[in-house]
């Protein structure tokens, strides 16, 4: 069949070269000339371990794996759905080259070519996790502007409503006496409350994220640790995003938009 189809190469695993001296023996007996055969070693993927193709298969029909599309396995649907870029995807492998030898790689690596891809056009957004409340005080802003992207004015900005004058932050970032939220204000902070001191950077107080009570609601944000799914509550500040959007969550790393207010991690 290869050689009615006009095949000049054949790119395979070294595990069958035995399979390449067999058919060079078939070719000689009608005198074609064989194909040129190149060769690759196993990649190994430090992260995802030892997977098979009839072992997923398997474990999909008994139900261990949600499908092809499951963020635990190192599918092309499941990376797709964690917010791989195909680019990024074929970056990577072009990157490690073509090799007889079995290497093993980190998914750092993978992350770093999806960064160089998504991250211009990846808006901003907060996801708040174990909020703590603030009632503000001193404040006269009731709509805050974000900049959609601090890199790219063109994209625009959020507006943040402050009508109840009450945010959400972190119970990581709650002790901290002086705090200023992202491209709001600074604050000094006591107890349930948080005092306005200046638009403008007066200090060098820690900066944070943070979301509004009246421009956020409940949502998940879904992990893959260790290859078993872990959901984070919180609250997500309010967008206007599709599924399969990618953003970068302030301080946290990259997703994707989900359904029912879920987003899927996809790197830091």
């Amino acid at each position: 069949e290869d050689y009615l189809q006009g095949v000049t190469h054949i790119i395979r695993g070294k595990d069958l070269m035995d399979s390449t001296r067999k058919q060079t023996l078939l070719y000689e007996h009608f005198d074609w000339e064989y194909p040129e055969t190149l060769y690759w070693g196993r990649v190994k993927i430090h992260e995802f371990g030892s997977f098979s193709t009839s072992g997923m298969r398997k474990d999909i029909e008994k139900g261990v794996f949600n499908g092809w599309d499951d963020p635990r396995l190192p599918t092309l649907r499941a990376l797709q759905r964690r917010g791989f870029d195909a680019d990024a995807m074929k970056d990577f492998w072009i990157d490690l080259g073509l090799t007889q030898k079995d290497i093993s790689v980190p998914l750092s690596s993978l992350y770093s070519h999806n960064t160089k891809i998504i991250d211009d056009d990846a808006p901003r957004i907060s996801f708040i996790r174990d909020p703590i409340l603030l009632a503000l005080s001193g404040n006269q802003q009731s709509i805050v502007e974000i900049p959609t992207h601090p890199n790219f004015p063109a994209m625009g900005s959020r507006k943040i409503q402050l009508n109840s004058q009450q945010v959400l932050i972190e119970s990581t970032d709650y002790g901290e006496a002086k705090l200023r939220l992202k491209e709001f204000a600074d604050f000094d902070i006591y107890e349930q409350s948080a005092e306005f001191v200046s638009q403008e950077r007066s200090d060098t107080r820690k900066i944070i994220h943070w979301a509004s009570v009246d421009s956020s609601s409940k949502a998940t944000l879904q992990t893959v640790n260790n290859g078993q799914i872990s959901k984070i509550e919180g609250v997500l500040e309010h967008h206007k995003l599709s599924k399969g959007d990618i953003v970068q969550i302030e301080r946290i790393g990259y997703g994707v938009i989900g359904e029912n207010n879920t987003i899927i991690f996809t790197h830091d």
